[in-house]
């Protein structure tokens, strides 16, 4: 996939023309009065003076914390993207400095919930992360509200209510949002081939196919011996897609309409652990207990494993380089569903500020959130970088036709619920891993792991007490 580079192309010519021309006249009488005519200074043009990009002189210096989002260009170092924006960012507000710091998705969620519950010491001004963390702090109470952000223009053009909704925390905005994208399977296109399955499935716009035809496809593989992909149960990131993979099997749900109770325990969800476990016992889907998701991604992109349960763009793009030398073509395909119309989970990036008693600091702090994700220049290669799909219409096709990109866009009439802003969200996640490890090692019925699961889950939704209370 071709990542935008911008290119600008600053061209001046002008072609200043000076002459000089004497003209000798009749001698004056003697009684005539010499006029000597005095020609006009001719104007000489001056250099266009090249307009001034500055925005603002406010000077305050900031933080800006940011996970591995962007895509950097081949050979460069992770943070290299980011470190151009600021340079960019610099041009119009160049007495505002800014501090970068990478985090990484397996360390980085405790990092800034442990400076969250250390009252706040060392936390950046700026982060860019998903809403059900952003939420999370929202609750703690250490975020600024960002209301004013939200124009009335602003809000009109955002895609859907869906996105706003998550946006929002104890009736404030507390997310600037960025960019969206749904979660998709991966399969290996030579495996498909060599084992006559993609015959089975459906290559026709958003690519959307059934649990049975899914069976099928898994069967084949199965046959050529071909290792299927894993449901990893380990750690927590990742969990969304194997949430979206199972839910989706038999068309339930994660939670009730109204998300005051969790369904896993619903007759279509145990039919669908059921029969995932078969399909495990079979070889055609790999216990993933002691592997993450991360591992999960690896061992497609090696070569190893015929499909992938935790895909997106992001991943995609990330990924390029590696997938084309070890020769692996990537087939994407939404989650199969009974009835072929699948609920997906998406993937919804923004940033939020901390409060912080410097003035300067919050101001300079919105700036810079308004130009990562509005500027004219920069704004739509942050999105493709990204590996997402603007949350603004007013930014139309990013991707310039792109047919990857068009097969994820198509997918987005498919966005479900956006769970993650629920109340207690983090705590019900890894209680989900913890059911499916006792699922697929056995240790415990599928009927009495789900149980337990809901159980201990709607706890989670439960307000929780204040100290001293």
């Amino acid at each position: 996939m071709t990542v935008w580079k911008r290119m600008l192309a600053l061209t001046m010519c002008g072609t200043l023309i000076f002459g000089m021309a004497a003209c000798k006249g009749k001698e004056p009488k003697s009684d005539e009065i010499e006029i000597e005519a005095v020609e006009e200074p001719e104007e000489i043009p001056e250099e266009p003076e090249e307009e001034s990009q500055v925005v603002s002189d406010l000077e305050a210096s900031i933080s800006w914390w940011t996970y591995p989002v962007f895509v950097q260009d081949e050979g460069q170092e992770e943070g290299a993207y980011e470190q151009t924006l600021i340079q960019e960012f610099n041009k119009k507000y160049p007495n505002i400095r800014v501090e970068l710091r990478l985090l990484d998705y397996t360390q980085g969620p405790d990092e800034v919930q442990g400076l969250i519950d250390g009252e706040g010491l060392e936390l950046p001004n700026v982060l860019l992360d998903e809403p059900g963390r952003i939420g999370g702090y929202a609750k703690a109470g250490v975020l600024a509200d960002l209301s004013s952000m939200f124009t009335e223009e602003m809000v009109s053009d955002v895609v859907s209510e869906g996105i706003l909704s998550a946006c929002r925390s104890e009736g404030a905005y507390v997310m600037y949002p960025f960019s969206a994208s749904n979660y998709v399977m991966a399969f290996n296109r030579t495996m498909l081939e060599d084992s006559g399955a993609m015959e089975l499935m459906n290559r026709e716009g958003a690519c959307t196919w059934t649990t049975e035809s899914f069976e099928q496809v898994l069967e084949k593989l199965g046959e050529f011996q071909l290792n299927g992909g894993i449901l990893y149960c380990s750690g927590i990131a990742g969990d969304y897609a194997t949430r979206s993979f199972l839910t989706n099997l038999y068309d339930g749900s994660l939670m009730n309409e109204d998300g005051s109770a969790y369904t896993m325990n619903s007759e279509a969800n145990q039919q669908a652990l059921t029969k995932v476990k078969e399909w495990m016992d079979k070889g055609w889907i790999l216990n993933g207990s002691g592997s993450t998701g991360a591992d999960a991604v690896t061992s497609f992109v090696n070569g190893e494993n015929s499909f992938c349960l935790l895909w997106s763009l992001p991943q995609a793009l990330t990924n390029a380089q590696a997938l084309a030398e070890n020769g692996v073509e990537v087939v994407v395909m939404p989650y199969p569903s009974a009835d072929g119309e699948p609920e997906l989970e998406y993937m919804l990036k923004g940033f939020c500020i901390f409060k912080t008693e410097d003035e300067k600091q919050e101001e300079a702090s919105r700036y810079l959130v308004d130009f990562l994700c509005n500027d004219e220049v920069t704004a739509a290669e942050n999105i493709v970088r990204s590996g997402g799909f603007p949350v603004r219409t007013s930014m139309g096709d990013v991707y310039g036709g792109n047919e990857e990109a068009l097969l994820y866009e198509a997918l987005l009439p498919y966005s479900g619920t956006y769970y993650n802003h629920t109340e207690g969200f983090e705590e019900m996640r890894v209680y989900w891993y913890q059911m499916l490890a006792e699922i697929l090692n056995g240790e415990y019925s599928v009927k009495d792991s789900t149980e337990s699961f809901v159980e201990y889950a709607n706890k989670t939704l439960e307000p929780k007490e204040e100290e001293g209370e």
